[in-house]
């Protein structure tokens, strides 16, 4: 009988962000977001919406700015 290594959660995590960050269809600053606060030990789910939010807030900022230079 084969004995399998079970991987622990911080491991299948370390997995999946780094397939994540390899991605490069997904935006990246949502993953550096994500990344950035399991880093710092503050991943939850308050801190990850308030973090997105920010993240969409100036993305869209960002957005408006190139179309007014368009303009």
């Amino acid at each position: 009988m084969a004995i399998e290594k079970i991987q622990s959660a911080s491991e299948v995590l370390d997995t999946f962000m780094g397939e994540q960050a390899q991605d490069e269809s997904l935006d990246q600053a949502t993953i550096a977001v994500i990344a950035g606060l399991r880093a710092d030990d503050k991943l939850t789910r308050t801190n990850l919406l308030r973090k997105l939010d920010e993240a969409r807030k100036a993305a869209l900022k960002d957005g408006d700015r190139q179309r007014e230079g368009k303009s």
